[in-house]
C-alpha cells in the first residue's frame, strides 16, 4: 500500500466510522525505523491485531514518526460535540485545562473517561501532541490506554482514555500514614515497569506524582501512569520550573528563568523517588530539592557523604538496603541516577524497618502472584520488563480520572508536632512545556 493509498483508507474509514483511527506506516527504503513503527487501529469493534515493525531506537527517529502521526491526525480530525458520539454521565474533575468526563460511547456502550481541553487555554499542536503520545503508549500495561477516538468541537478538543475506577494514589493514601509494604512495592514495580518502556523510546514523563498514578483497584494489584501532557523527547530544551515542585531534582530548582537543561530521563528518576517515599511515609520529604530547605539541606548532606554517616531523620523508617535503592534513584548528580528497574533488586528485602519476616515474606508472596508482574523466571530481581524488546503495539478501549488537588503533610522533625500549616502540595501545575 503506496502513502496516497494509506490516506485515502484513513479517510473512507473515518467517513463510515465517524472516528479517527491509527494508522500503520509501511515499509519503504528511505524509511528510518521509527517511521515504519505500527500504531493499531481503533476505528471499529473487531480490528484485527497490527504486526509492529522495529522498536523506537533513538530520539531523531521518534520525533519523525511523531510528527507525521500529528500530521495525519490533525488533517483527519472530526469536528463534533461530544454528545453526538457519548452519554455524559459525570464530570470527574475539571481545571484550567478543561474537564475530564465520565461517559459511556453510544454505540458500544463502553464506559471511558473523556479529555476535553478547552481551546481557549490548549492550541492544536499541545494537544495532538499530547494525544499522540498517548496513543502510541498504549501498547503497554502499566500505561494508561488511550482510544483512537480524538475530536474537535466548536469549544474543545477532546479524546477518550481507559477508566480507572479506583481513583488514583491520592484517592488511598492518607496524611502521614504510608501504604502497606505489599501495596507499596506493586506500585513500585509496574511504575518501573512504565518509566522503563517509555525511556527505551526515548520519552521523559516530565511529571511524576500521586496524582498521575492511577488505580484499578485500591489494592494496587493494577496501576498505570497516566497524563502525558508535558512528555518530551529526551534533549528538548526545557525551562525553570513554575512554582515549587517538591518532586523537582536539584538540577531544574536551581535553573533561573534566563538558563534551561536539556531533558534527560533521569528527571522521572528523582520524582519516581521522591514518589516512592510519600507512598512509603504518607508525607513529601521537602517543600524543593534546594537550600535552603532544612529537610533537603539534611539529605544532600547524606548523599555526598563518602565514608557512612547518620541517615536523615525522615529516612530512618527505612532498612540499609532500601536507603541504598534511594541512594541510587536520588544521586545529587543526574548522571549517577540508577534507572527506574533498579527497584526491582530490592522487592524481595523489607523497606520498613521493623518488618517481621512473615509480613516479608507475605508482601514478596503476593507481589509474584500478581500476573502483571511476574518475569520470565520469577525471580525477584527481574520483576520488570526491559522495554527494548517491546513496539507500540495493539490498543484497547477503556479511561483516565481526574486531575485533583491533594494535601498531605510535610513529615515532622523527630519530636516535633505537625501543625496543619505545614501542609504541602503533593500535586502542581507540573513543568513548563
Amino acid at each position: 500500500m503506496t502513502p496516497g493509498q494509506m490516506n485515502t483508507t484513513v479517510h473512507e474509514k473515518q467517513t463510515a466510522t465517524g472516528e479517527w483511527s491509527a494508522v500503520v506506516f509501511p515499509r519503504e527504503p528511505s524509511t528510518p525505523a521509527l517511521a515504519q513503527k505500527c500504531v493499531p487501529d481503533q476505528g471499529a469493534a473487531g480490528e484485527q491485531d497490527v504486526n509492529s515493525a522495529e522498536n523506537l531506537e533513538d530520539t531523531e527517529d521518534n520525533e519523525e514518526f511523531l510528527e507525521k502521526l500529528i500530521s495525519i491526525t490533525s488533517k483527519s480530525l472530526p469536528k463534533l460535540e461530544a454528545e453526538e458520539r457519548y452519554n455524559i454521565a459525570k464530570e470527574l474533575g475539571s481545571g484550567s485545562y478543561g474537564r475530564v468526563l465520565q461517559v459511556q460511547h453510544r454505540e458500544r456502550g463502553t464506559s471511558m473517561a473523556l479529555k476535553l481541553m478547552s481551546k481557549e487555554h490548549t492550541g492544536r499542536r499541545e494537544f495532538l501532541w499530547e494525544y499522540c503520545i498517548a496513543l502510541c503508549l498504549s501498547s503497554h500495561p502499566t500505561l494508561l490506554r488511550t482510544t483512537g477516538s480524538a475530536f474537535e468541537s466548536s469549544t474543545h478538543y477532546g479524546f477518550a482514555q481507559e477508566l480507572a475506577p479506583a481513583g488514583d494514589l491520592c484517592a488511598i493514601l492518607n496524611s502521614g500514614e504510608g501504604l502497606p509494604e505489599v501495596q507499596v512495592k506493586r506500585c513500585a514495580a509496574q511504575l518501573a515497569d512504565a518509566l522503563d518502556f517509555m525511556h527505551g523510546k526515548a520519552l521523559v514523563h516530565r511529571d511524576i506524582k500521586l496524582d498521575n498514578v492511577l488505580l484499578f483497584d485500591r489494592e494496587c494489584q493494577q496501576v498505570k501512569l497516566g497524563d502525558f501532557g508535558l512528555t518530551r523527547l529526551e534533549g528538548t530544551q526545557i525551562s525553570a520550573m513554575s512554582g515549587v515542585l517538591p518532586y523537582s531534582p536539584p538540577e531544574l530548582c536551581l535553573l533561573d528563568r534566563t538558563e534551561s537543561l536539556a531533558l534527560d530521563s533521569s528527571l522521572d528518576i528523582w520524582a519516581f523517588g521522591v514518589l516512592l517515599f510519600c507512598i512509603c511515609t504518607g508525607c513529601i520529604p521537602w517543600d524543593m530539592a534546594m537550600s535552603p530547605d532544612p529537610k533537603f539541606e539534611e539529605f544532600s548532606i547524606w548523599q555526598n557523604r563518602t565514608v557512612p554517616g547518620e541517615v536523615p531523620g525522615l529516612w530512618k523508617v527505612f532498612t540499609a538496603p532500601v536507603l541504598r535503592m534511594f541512594h541510587r534513584l536520588m544521586a545529587l548528580d543526574p548522571n549517577r541516577r540508577s534507572p527506574a528497574i533498579e527497584v526491582n533488586k530490592y522487592l524481595h528485602l523489607p523497606w520498613r524497618v521493623g518488618t517481621s519476616e512473615k509480613t516479608r515474606d507475605d508482601s514478596l508472596k503476593a507481589i509474584r502472584s500478581d500476573a502483571c508482574l511476574k518475569g520470565p523466571s520469577g525471580d525477584s530481581t527481574e520483576l520488570g520488563r526491559n522495554s527494548k524488546g517491546n513496539c507500540l503495539g495493539q490498543m484497547q478501549l477503556e479511561l483516565i480520572v481526574p486531575e485533583k488537588t491533594h494535601t498531605i503533610q510535610m513529615c515532622p522533625s523527630p519530636g516535633s508536632n505537625p501543625s496543619p500549616q505545614e501542609g504541602s502540595r503533593l500535586n502542581g501545575p507540573g513543568l513548563e512545556p
